[in-house]
């Protein structure tokens, strides 16, 4: 597992950052989508601080819920108890060898992450489902999956992967770039949002990635040039950040789909709805990918003790142990790939 320690922020978002303002409270929580922001020196609506996005809500809601959009407050309550007796269950119940309680709810908050009791991230298509696949996308994922079928060894229940490059690990495993936008993940979940005059930066404890995000109109990158993060352009209405996110490279995938995002637009919304919590609400246009534009809200908590201004956030330290892991799993397989030619 990747270390978490306390560092300070980086030296890129200080320097960025030359002026910062404590955020004005606010008095209760506010109507959804309705902002509670304070201002900054220089006037803009004030979004600074640390946060959490993390939650146990799924980003698709359960077919079984069918049309059911949010919970009833008994509903949640027993939620929130099963997810206590899961954390407790995890921490006995790991067999020998296995990752067990490594990656259990340990790592997230509690239900405040549910504030608006959806079942589902996804608020549309209204049945709280990804839409449809593409044909291209179908195709990709079939193609990825008869890979991956290439490249395993033994029978059920003892079926491996193997790994004949480094290259067959994701990015993430390589430390090299994790999906954007984050929509939830097993640990280190938290950001900093800090501004100045014409800027506002969003720092992710996760891979340290920092995001720049202009705001005086001016135009994108050249189409040509992708990036891993993207390339952001904000502009506000009214107390809301409203960020067009483009330019990516297919390098990167969407987060547990397997599917390229170089195609990909996200226009990001960031309101302050009160004084711990910003509301965010990403609409997915993807073509190549999906048939039609999704939209997913998570709240971005200020209020976890993990995450509280001036503590910072966490070091995420992932070459620590991802290296020798890549070369035993290389190891390892060539070793079971010579195993099983001999017993052929």
């Amino acid at each position: 597992m990747n270390a978490k320690r306390r560092a300070s922020i980086t030296a890129l978002a200080s320097a960025v950052i030359a002026a910062c303002i404590v955020q004005m409270p606010a008095a209760a929580q506010a109507p959804e989508g309705e902002s509670r922001a304070g201002r900054t020196g220089w006037g803009d609506p004030d979004l600074q601080g640390v946060y959490t996005f993390s939650t146990q809500t799924p980003l698709e809601r359960p077919e079984a819920l069918g049309d059911k959009a949010t919970y009833t407050p008994e509903e949640l309550a027993a939620l929130e108890r099963a997810a206590a007796e899961q954390r407790a269950s995890d921490e006995i119940s790991a067999a020998p060898g296995e990752l067990g309680a490594a990656y259990n709810t340990y790592w997230t908050t509690g239900e405040k992450g549910r504030l608006l009791a959806r079942t589902s991230l996804i608020v549309d298509p209204p049945n709280g489902r990804l839409p449809p696949l593409t044909e291209r996308a179908q195709r990709h994922l079939e193609d990825r999956a008869a890979a991956l079928a290439a490249r395993q060894v033994g029978e059920p229940p003892f079926v491996y992967d193997l790994f004949d490059t480094w290259l067959d690990h994701p990015t993430y495993t390589r430390c090299v770039s994790r999906p954007m936008p984050r929509i939830g993940q097993q640990y280190n979940h938290g950001l900093q949002i800090l501004q100045s005059p014409g800027y506002v930066v969003i720092y992710y404890e996760s891979m340290h990635d920092t995001r720049i995000i202009p705001l005086d109109g001016r135009a994108h990158l050249d189409p040509s040039v992708h990036q891993w993060n993207g390339d952001s352009r904000g502009h506000w209405e009214g107390d809301t950040l409203v960020v067009d996110w483009r330019n990516f490279t297919d390098k990167q995938e969407y987060r547990a789909l397997g599917l390229p995002q170089g195609e990909s637009r996200f226009i990001e919304r960031l309101t302050k709805v009160d004084a711990d919590t910003v509301r965010y609400e990403v609409t997915v246009e993807d073509p190549a990918n999906w048939t039609q534009p999704w939209t997913f809200v998570s709240l971005w908590r200020g209020d976890d003790p993990n995450y509280q201004h001036p503590v910072d956030l966490y070091e995420f330290g992932c070459h620590e142990g991802n290296y020798r892991m890549m070369e035993n799993t290389l190891n390892g397989s060539r070793a079971l790939r010579e195993q099983y030619a001999e017993s052929e």
